[in-house]
């Protein structure tokens, strides 16, 4: 009795030793942010999120479409947010961002391609690519 009260003891002793592993906060996403141009490019860790937002006004018809058969990255997320303060009600015919999210599934290079237009058919009115190297 005594014999396996003292490994009791000591085994709550040694687990005292040891520190238990911290969570981890996930890695905040890579922001690419509209400036204006026909697109770039970054590079993205493999597991890590990148986030684009693309000016854009739906009130005109017009909207961002992505153009991309994806094999590198997923698509998370797309959301369109006003141009307003928070709590704010949004103008009417204001502008925002249209805002794609993104995940890293493996290593390599994948380039996305967005077209701003009003439906299907003729030019868009912009144009942005961007490329995205996972990397390790």
């Amino acid at each position: 009795m005594r014999f396996s009260a003292l490994i009791g003891f000591a085994l709550i002793a040694m687990a005292g030793m040891y520190e238990m592993a911290q969570p981890q906060a996930s890695q905040p996403a890579i922001k690419v942010l509209d400036d204006g141009s026909a697109g770039g490019s970054i590079q993205l860790p493999l597991g890590r999120d990148v986030e684009i937002e693309l000016g854009a006004n739906p009130t005109t018809g017009y909207t961002w479409r992505l153009d991309a058969n994806l094999h590198l990255l997923q698509l998370k997320s797309r959301q369109y947010r006003a141009n307003a303060p928070p709590g704010a009600s949004a103008p009417v015919g204001g502008g925002g961002v249209d805002q794609f999210v993104f995940g890293a599934k493996m290593p390599g290079t994948e380039r996305l391609h967005f077209e701003y237009r009003r439906g299907p058919a003729g030019e868009p009115a912009r144009i942005y690519d961007l490329t995205v190297t996972v990397v390790p």
